[in-house]
């Protein structure tokens, strides 16, 4: 079968589904529309037993009745489109050019195509459901549109293939000879035929040399490079806008140690006696104050002076004075009676009152308690 018999054919079937489609759709909003009073009057005598009535698509999918007609009719349209431009480029390909066959059968097509449109815009004005929607749009015609939808993109991949089965061959051709073309552009080789051209009159054992030159793609490769070596040199060296490889790092190591602070910030827990570090910014330390008043104050006093518990001012300590003492001092109690406090304090917040002790100003006894422990 020619071509051009497949390509009328299929015309005509698609007009006749398009048809068929659009006539079946209609049926179907009509008789929606027909028995919706009968069930408006029958619903008071049997409202306890009438069967559930199906939620539109366009309510399942949160927009108007309007807005998915609109939808449905753009998205036809460009199938339509497309279709349309798919057959007329079939066409030209195969020199289909008879002018009395595409008067005859072009207007049919858009007559229907309109006809299909007219009949699809008639179901979807019925009477608009409640919401303040312009137009109805029942189920049945949104799955008419879809089943005309689905037709349509078979007949895109029917013209498709006829158009790839009739343009392989020369494709395939034009893409060989732009390779071939590409390929003498980057090696400017000289054809064997054409070799007596570079022929060096240099002969040793019977072999002979040619004078082939380098490759474009060689050449053009070392200029570029010596361009960039010459656009580094100044960028690095001579305006030093960019940092060298020292530079670079100690900025690769201060951000790295920026993400490890706010890691640890974000992870308290992973906090331990080991990895305690000593705060000295204003932030941590009168967070530090404000969970020793709250806490602590009751054993050592304001400012640590000592009352139960021992001075935390003075250089007389009964355990270890460093951050990591402290820390663990708070966090897992002693043995003269000092609670651990690790089940109610979070591990950032020991390091914070730790912190906070270490910085003390010295208080003197009679106001401060007596030394306690071994003077560090």
């Amino acid at each position: 079968m020619k071509s051009r018999d497949k390509i009328k054919k299929a015309s005509l079937l698609m007009m006749l589904l398009i048809a068929n489609l659009g006539l079946m759709a209609q049926d179907s909003a009509a008789t929606v529309v027909a028995t919706a009073p009968a069930a408006v009057t029958s619903a008071p005598v049997a409202v306890a037993s009438a069967p559930e009535i199906s939620v539109p698509i366009y309510e399942q999918m949160g927009i108007s009745s309007t807005m998915l007609f609109i939808i449905m009719n753009v998205f036809t349209f460009v199938l339509l489109a497309v279709m349309m431009s798919m057959a007329s480029s079939t066409k030209n390909i195969l020199k289909f050019k008879d002018e009395e066959r595409k008067k005859s059968s072009m207007p049919k097509m858009i007559l229907a195509l309109v006809g299909l449109f007219a009949s699809s815009s008639l179901m979807a004005a019925e009477p608009a459901a409640e919401g303040g929607s312009l137009i109805g749009f029942p189920n049945s015609v949104f799955w008419a549109y879809i089943m005309v939808d689905v037709v349509l993109i078979m007949f895109i991949i029917y013209f498709a293939g006829i158009v790839k089965g009739t343009v392989a061959d020369e494709i395939e051709q034009r893409s060989l000879f732009r390779w071939r073309k590409l390929n003498q552009a980057l090696t400017n080789a000289v054809p064997i035929e054409n070799e007596a051209s570079i022929l060096i009159d240099h002969d040793y054992d019977g072999i002979t040399e040619l004078d082939n030159q380098l490759p474009p793609w060689w050449k053009y490769g070392f200029y570029v490079t010596i361009v960039w070596g010459i656009g580094y040199l100044f960028y690095y060296q001579v305006f030093e806008i960019g940092n060298l490889q020292e530079a670079e790092y100690l900025a690769e190591m201060a951000a790295g140690d920026l993400q490890e602070a706010e890691y640890k910030k974000a992870h308290p827990e992973l906090i331990t006696a080991e990895t305690a570090e000593l705060l000295t910014d204003a932030s941590s330390i009168a967070a530090g104050k404000t969970t020793f008043d709250t806490y602590c104050v009751s054993c050592h006093m304001e400012g640590g002076r000592g009352g139960v518990g021992p001075n935390l001012t003075d250089k007389h300590w009964i355990y270890d004075n460093d951050i990591k003492g402290v820390f663990t001092t708070i966090s897992e109690g002693a043995k003269n009676g000092m609670t651990a406090w690790k089940a109610l304090l979070p591990a950032d917040q020991i390091q914070e009152v730790a912190s906070y002790v270490l910085q003390l100003e010295y208080v003197a006894p009679p106001e401060g308690k007596i030394p306690q422990g071994t003077e560090k």
